[in-house]
């Protein structure tokens, strides 16, 4: 759909120009399709809503329970360690050459016994602890029931939260 438009009165030749219309009719027909629909969420946006909430009784004070922090296991080259707050840490040192897996295995489900609610547990490992190890304490926490798990790692035993350092390899041998 066009228009033409003629024109030249003057002494050259005229013009031809041949508008076309159909982006001028489409830009319109949005133009008044989103104009309608603001006009309803105008109104919309004035509707009134009430709900029925008792007020709070001033006599019964309702605490809110504090966050508890996840379950930490940081696995180190010369053991292990585990707590939720760093306070409570609890170091397991190797047994010779391994890891002592059967009493990490009786702190995990202590504390999974005292928060049988809580689902989220965080493995720290050092750089140069075996993968095994890693997993090992991942399928650990699987076990008894903590599906949801943050796996870091790091340098050496340098952690911001306060768990004990693993010794530093000593230098020159």
């Amino acid at each position: 759909m066009g228009v033409s438009v003629e024109g030249g009165k003057g002494r050259g030749k005229g013009m031809m120009v041949d508008l076309n219309l159909v982006p001028f009719i489409d830009f319109l027909s949005c133009l008044i399709a989103f104009l309608m629909i603001a006009a309803v969420w105008t109104q919309i946006a004035s509707i009134d809503v009430e709900q029925a909430i008792s007020p709070p009784n001033p006599d019964v004070e309702i605490p809110d329970p504090p966050p508890q922090p996840p379950l930490k296991i940081h696995v180190r080259g010369d053991g292990m360690w585990i707590a939720r707050k760093v306070e409570d840490g609890k170091q397991l040192p190797k047994i010779g050459e391994d890891q002592d897996w059967k009493q990490l295995k009786e702190l995990i489900k202590a504390d999974h016994d005292a928060f049988p609610t809580e689902q989220m547990v965080v493995i720290n490992t050092d750089d140069g602890v075996p993968y095994e190890e890693m997993i090992k304490a991942l399928d650990l926490t699987r076990e008894f029931g903590y599906p949801q798990t943050a796996l870091a790692g790091g340098a050496p035993s340098t952690t911001p939260d306060g768990v004990p350092a693993a010794p530093a390899p000593a230098a020159g041998g």
